[in-house]
């Protein structure tokens, strides 16, 4: 079946429409028209009936979304790192989110690699850039003339692909505690152990564990920006895309279902473990995670990041789209480190030194 592409344009001028993130609305930066999210998808969805032919045979809402996905969503490849961008199709040319290569237009989507959700961004390009120069602020051992350097405009708005999982588990821990009592009779100190067959059982509900599933972006990086409001999610549309981008997913549930899991065992532990403080220690601990119900879904959650290359060296810096969370690498300069060092060591063979002339004075 042919794919009808429709453009997001303003009703007033036909001049396109992009998502302003401070007035969380689509805006027409022509003739300055505002229109929320409904009412863009009240527009879109006319022009969908409209449009559609007789002959066709009827989508329901979720063959109709995938195929709207499919029409409208471009995949610029990197010639020079291989980062897959999703954007949509009234962009013609744009940069690598990751080593700024010019990237070129390869082809449609399908509709596998339509989200099911997505945080629209709720900070502009100016507030992450002012949030990277508060970053940089107190960080003494800065090179000299780095902040003249750096070229901050180059920010990018990125949508990162993530797979939330939630679901229902019973998780178990069997241990050796110890309880250990000391006390001192006369110049006699006496311990006194007791040992205990601990068990515990726990069964909670784990909502929207997150994982990146992208491999050009550090797993790290991704979980220093956490976490996300979900309450923030809306229902995908491409409208959200225009005049944004979004990275392609080339890591998919299967792959990081073990990455979820292992951040669910573990904060399944801290609980059971926090159950069982009035133990002095555990030995011999068994953990065993079971899952009764559990559910991957794909969204696309916003990203600024700034990557750049400081004297040959890659650095990488990342703030949440929506809360402001900022995380991000800084080049150090080795001969501050080395003049801290130096500093540090004297100061401490003074007051050495002044401790000693006091104790024989």
């Amino acid at each position: 079946m042919d794919v009808q592409t429709i453009v997001y344009r303003c009703p007033n001028c036909a001049a396109a429409l992009e998502y302003d993130n401070e007035l969380g609305k689509f805006k027409c930066f022509f003739c300055d028209s505002t229109f929320t999210d409904s009412e863009v998808r009240g527009i879109f969805k006319d022009n969908e009936s409209t449009d559609l032919s007789t002959d066709e045979p009827e989508l329901d809402e979720e063959q109709r979304l995938t195929e709207e996905f499919t029409g409208q969503s471009a995949l610029y490849s990197c010639p020079n790192c291989g980062a897959g961008v999703i954007c949509d199709t009234l962009t013609a040319s744009t940069r690598c989110h990751f080593c700024h290569t010019p990237v070129i237009l390869s082809g449609r989507l399908s509709g596998e690699y339509k989200p099911t959700l997505i945080i629209p961004f709720s900070t502009t390009k100016d507030t992450a850039e002012q949030k990277f120069r508060e970053y940089l602020k107190g960080k003494f051992l800065l090179p000299r003339g780095f902040r003249n350097e750096v070229k901050i405009h180059s920010m990018s708005a990125l949508y990162v692909p993530y797979w939330l999982k939630s679901g229902l588990t019973d998780a178990y821990l069997g241990a050796t505690g110890k309880i250990v009592r000391t006390w001192t009779t006369g110049n006699t100190r006496y311990t006194h152990t007791k040992l205990y067959n601990v068990e515990r059982d726990v069964e909670f509900a784990f909502i929207r564990v997150p994982c990146d599933g992208s491999k050009r972006i550090d797993d790290s990086l991704m979980e220093s920006i956490e976490p996300f409001d979900y309450k923030g999610l809306k229902p995908f549309s491409m409208s959200y895309l225009s005049g944004c981008a979004a990275e392609k997913y080339d890591v998919d549930k299967q792959q990081a279902a073990p990455r979820i899991d292992e951040r669910i065992r573990k904060a399944a532990e801290d609980e059971l473990r926090r159950l069982t403080s009035v133990y002095t220690s555990l030995e011999s601990v068994r953990v065993q995670v079971t899952y009764r119900q559990q559910q991957i879904i794909y969204a696309l959650l916003p990203v600024w990041f700034f990557n750049y290359k400081y004297k040959g060296k890659d650095y990488s810096f990342a703030m949440n789209g929506q809360t402001g969370t900022m995380f991000g690498e800084l080049p150090v300069s080795k001969l501050k480190c080395f003049l801290l060092g130096t500093g540090i060591f004297f100061a401490t063979a003074l007051v050495i030194l002044l401790i000693g002339g006091c104790c024989l004075g």
